[in-house]
């Protein structure tokens, strides 16, 4: 029970003074909560504290506060990793939130690394890590090569001080691949992941060795979801309810920049907001969006898990949309984020007069009672520009009179079965 660290907790909980609590626990310690409540309750004197467990309601490494102002919680304690996309260094959270990371040893390859110092390639190297490898990294002396990253992210203007997915640290010289190379010891794939695709122009290395990764293949990915998000008329801008609570302001305002962009570019687009990110809903709306847009601080678990894989319509990130609309002469970085609060560093402004002239209007025009025009701007792709209009189910280059004058038919039950085509198909 040493990991959950108990007496930090209790000092957490009567330095504030709190007197309901939250607490998530991953999955794999949940036979252990009996035992981590009786240890809390017996360890707190001098009042009444009663206990919640939460955590189902999203991934495990963000904080589930939408479940904890349920319960009415003062705090919650987050056990286990995190992806620190949300901190108490946002002031962005109405409910305190205390972290226990379950700290262990380094790996013996990274230890062996850092104490050796076997890289001289670069004058420097940032060592970045997962928050279960703190304390293991604060026992290790800075040297003038090796510079380590500290779990937290508070605001500066120094652009000497770099700040990524929660992590923070000062800079002797800018960031350039001729002046750094980039360690990260990983315990969570998903970190790495991240950390992998922002720095893939570095000389980048990952402890343990076993868990190397190819930036180049999710490079590739990112190229292709910029595609989707080029060829896309319709888009839905999806969020969750923990996300809006961990990051509230942040993601207000990422949306609010990605509607006026859509609006310069006469995209559709729809904003969907759910408790859980549920992949069998938003497969519903196939017909309907081309392109789902991640707006939500649960960077991590999404982009790996297996379940990503059923999306039967892409889901990019905010980062795609803003390459896919760049202008020639925006001088966007190449760095792929993830971290909404960078991302909003980068932004430009948007003059809501200015219009994109290259891009036709998007439309549904009612040409009769009983037939349709579509007018899309990626009619070309489709197959659907203004010679063709809709006859019921039927492609028609001409309406003659008899059929815009003719009564619609009653529905009757079809044929069954798989269809094997239709006569206007080209394949």
């Amino acid at each position: 029970m040493n990991k959950f660290e108990i007496e930090s907790c209790v000092k957490w909980i009567e330095d504030n003074n709190f007197h309901t609590i939250a607490l998530q626990v991953p999955d794999d310690d949940l036979d252990k909560i009996q035992d981590l409540i009786d240890l809390l309750t017996s360890s707190i004197h001098d009042r009444q504290i009663e206990i919640f467990l939460v955590g189902d309601g999203c991934s495990p490494c963000c904080n589930d506060l939408l479940n904890a102002q349920y319960c009415n919680a003062q705090g919650l304690i987050h056990f286990g990793h995190s992806c620190l996309s949300s901190s108490s260094d946002d002031n962005q959270q109405t409910t305190p939130i205390f972290y226990v990371f379950y700290q262990r040893s380094l790996p013996d390859d990274a230890s062996n690394f850092l104490l050796t110092n076997q890289d001289n390639s670069k004058p420097y190297c940032l060592v970045f890590y997962d928050p279960c490898f703190r304390d293991a990294i604060e026992q290790h002396t800075p040297s003038s090569r090796f510079l380590f990253s500290k779990i937290s992210s508070p605001h500066s203007t120094d652009p000497l001080h770099f700040s990524l997915y929660g992590r923070s640290v000062n800079i002797p010289v800018p960031l350039d691949p001729s002046n750094y190379s980039i360690v990260f010891i990983s315990h969570s794939k998903a970190s790495l992941h991240n950390f992998a695709l922002h720095f893939y122009a570095y000389d980048f290395r990952s402890f343990p060795s076993d868990s190397s990764i190819s930036a180049k293949k999710l490079l590739s990915k990112r190229m292709y979801a910029i595609e989707c998000a080029r060829n896309a008329s319709s888009f839905g801008l999806l969020t969750s309810s923990n996300s809006l609570l961990n990051l509230p302001t942040t993601i207000l305002t990422l949306l609010d920049h990605i509607k006026k962009l859509f609006d310069q570019h006469n995209r559709q687009y729809y904003t969907y907001l759910m408790n859980t990110l549920s992949i069998a809903k938003m497969n519903n709306f196939e017909r309907t969006v081309d392109v789902y847009v991640l707006c939500s601080s649960c960077t991590e678990s999404i982009w790996l898990s297996p379940d990503y894989k059923q999306f039967n319509i892409p889901l990019i990130s905010i980062n795609d949309i803003l390459h896919a609309f760049a202008k020639d002469d925006d001088s966007l970085s190449l760095n792929y984020l993830f971290d909404l609060r960078q991302i909003l560093k980068i932004l430009k402004p948007i003059d809501e007069n200015e219009k994109n002239e290259n891009e036709e209007n998007n439309s549904l025009i009612l040409k009769n009672p009983n037939a349709l025009l579509l007018q899309q701007r990626d009619g070309a792709n489709r197959g659907l520009d203004g010679s063709h209009a809709w006859w019921g189910l039927q492609i028609t280059e001409n309406i003659n009179e008899e059929q815009i004058n003719q009564p619609i038919s009653e529905l009757k039950e079809g044929k069954s079965g798989i269809a094997a085509g239709y006569t206007n198909e080209k394949f």
